[in-house]
């Protein structure tokens, strides 16, 4: 197997290669409601440290049964989405990988052997109608030289009278 580059050799590479908050962006976007969430849990934890600041318990119990809420929806959220989207982009194993590329580089290389296979067939036929041809030259050189002998010969011929 060949190890030049190709196109075809291009699986999660382009994950692998974003940085850190392209990712996270890339992330946002495929489950949106996860880092909403996130943010809305985030919100309440603060507020219910503020009015435990203040001293205001019931303010604050609020808020952090509110922060139970949203971060079990959160999970919710998450797990929603892993399995909505994760069937598109569950990482295959290295063997499955290398099994693709390998019937990859395989269909690749039968079209090579069909093209050269094509130009091989192609060349034969013009070698032929060259031969072909050839031999017609060969046909007509032949008459032109009997001629040409014939028409020495008459001269010889006229000479000697």
């Amino acid at each position: 197997m060949s190890s030049l580059p190709s196109s075809f050799d291009r699986t999660n590479v382009e994950l692998e290669e974003l940085s850190f908050f392209e990712r996270v962006k890339f992330h946002c976007k495929q489950q949106p409601l996860v880092p909403i969430g996130a943010l809305l849990t985030t919100g309440a934890v603060v507020l219910a440290g503020k009015h435990i600041k203040g001293g205001n318990q019931v303010k604050a119990q609020y808020y952090f049964r509110w922060r139970v809420v949203l971060q079990g929806a959160t999970l919710v959220a998450l797990v929603a989405g892993s399995f909505l989207y994760g069937s598109k982009y569950t990482q295959k194993s290295r063997e499955d990988q290398l099994r693709e590329k390998a019937k990859m580089r395989e269909q690749l290389w039968i079209k090579e052997l069909e093209r050269r296979d094509e130009a091989v067939k192609e060349r034969k036929k013009r070698a032929e109608s060259v031969k072909a041809k050839t031999q017609e030259n060969e046909g007509a050189i032949r008459k032109l030289e009997s001629e040409l002998a014939e028409l020495e010969n008459k001269l010889k011929g006229d000479e000697k009278k």
